[in-house]
């Protein structure tokens, strides 16, 4: 198989990261916490969606700057994630309920019937809707596929702006398209295939082998006719405008049962690193053409429950968030590589990040929490003040 994830390659991979999600004070991360998962309350898509949100430092960094808004009362998914991530940095429980988020959600996607109380939804598409209601709460006066505020963490730091366009060996080329995505999404069929081909050609993997793997993978069925009908069928090119500082990876499965085989012939595939400049026919700016994204986070699945790596920098080692169980796994990809084979753990979202990301810059964000029409303020939509004890610790308070 065409692993090129060895323990030479991995390690200082790993060890290079110490900016990724390091805190800027003794607070940000102390201990790792759980998130409450009752019989019946299906959490465990949520819950990884947030210990992502909260393990990536240009995230938790941006966010804890951020205190105005568009608030929509109990509905408010602003508030109710500043409430969870301020109950991860002050509380002393070991696993919190992620009750207040849950039930935002469900409010906000109820005319979807997405993220509904006590139902299962995905983790990937909950990820990538939290982001977009951060940018409607921050942000909403510009649309989500034109937003350039300086503040908006969605749009700043997640956001790939991507143009297609074909572009025949005749000369002619089609209209651009452009459009926004949070997550990156590929084929892992695709990807396997494109894998063994690219292999056969070069006989051993190298460097910049995943990210051209990533690219060759999404272009796959992907063929046009020629924009002045010439006749020729013409590959899509994809180009990234801006420079992201977090790229997120979805993997699209043709099943939810796959062997052990199939989820290791995956796996091998993955790279530890990759370069915007080799998953994109071309980029734009220049400031991503030289960009290295490393493997920060994964979020599996198994027999319809979720659960998340993420690798801890001050700890130097991958730990795995199953709901309220939080464990050490091992300071190497290997050793989440072991785990995911021994659990039958199909990866279903990567995250990459950009080990010199920085917070957005604050200065055109909303200073004052106003109340959209149709909403009032409610049980728990006012945010978390904290406090020391004179005893030690803290207490939180709304």
């Amino acid at each position: 198989m065409m692993s090129w994830l060895k323990d030479n390659v991995t390690e200082p991979v790993m060890s290079s990261m110490a900016g990724i999600f390091a805190p800027r004070n003794s607070l940000s991360i102390t201990n790792s916490k759980g998130l409450l998962n009752a019989p019946g309350e299906n959490n465990c898509f949520l819950n990884s969606a947030v210990q992502v949100l909260w393990h990536l430092d240009v995230f938790r960094r941006s966010f804890r700057q951020l205190s105005g808004h568009a608030c929509m009362g109990n509905s408010c998914i602003f508030c109710a994630l500043k409430v969870i991530f301020t109950q991860f940095q002050y509380s002393d429980e070991t696993a919190l309920p992620p009750d207040a988020l849950r039930k935002a959600l469900a409010e906000t996607f109820e005319d979807q019937q997405r993220f509904q109380l006590g139902f299962m939804d995905d983790a990937a598409e909950c990820f990538e809707s939290i982001l977009l209601r951060i940018h409607y709460h921050i942000a909403n006066e510009v649309k989500e596929d034109m937003c350039n505020a300086k503040h908006c963490i969605s749009h700043q730091k997640f956001a790939m702006t991507v143009v297609e366009q074909c572009m025949c060996g005749c000369g002619a080329t089609s209209e651009p398209l452009p459009f926004t995505q949070m997550v990156h999404y590929v084929s892992v069929t695709a990807m396997i295939a494109q894998g063994k081909e690219m292999l056969e050609k070069t006989k051993k993997p190298y460097p910049e082998m995943f990210g051209q793997l990533l690219k060759n993978a999404g272009g796959v069925g992907d063929l046009r006719n020629c924009p002045s009908n010439c006749g020729e069928r013409v590959q899509i090119r994809r180009m990234l405008m801006n420079s992201p500082e977090i790229v997120s990876l979805g993997l699209v499965w043709d099943t939810d049962q796959p062997t052990v085989e199939h989820i290791m012939d995956v796996i091998n595939c993955l790279g530890t690193t990759i370069r915007l400049v080799d998953v994109f026919h071309s980029v734009v700016d220049d400031s991503a053409a030289g960009k290295v994204l490393h493997l920060v986070g994964v979020v599996t699945y198994y027999g319809k429950h979720y659960s998340t790596f993420f690798f801890h920098t001050r700890l130097k080692t991958w730990i795995y968030f199953d709901d309220a169980t939080v464990k050490e796994i091992g300071s190497k990809w290997k050793d989440v590589v072991e785990k995911c084979r021994k659990g039958h753990y199909q990866p279903l979202l990567l995250l990459f990040a950009d080990h010199f990301g920085s917070p957005v810059n604050t200065e055109t964000a909303p200073t004052e929490t106003t109340m959209l029409p149709g909403y009032t303020h409610g049980e728990g939509t006012q945010l978390p003040r904290v406090e020391r004890r004179p005893s030690g610790g803290w207490s939180i308070s709304f």
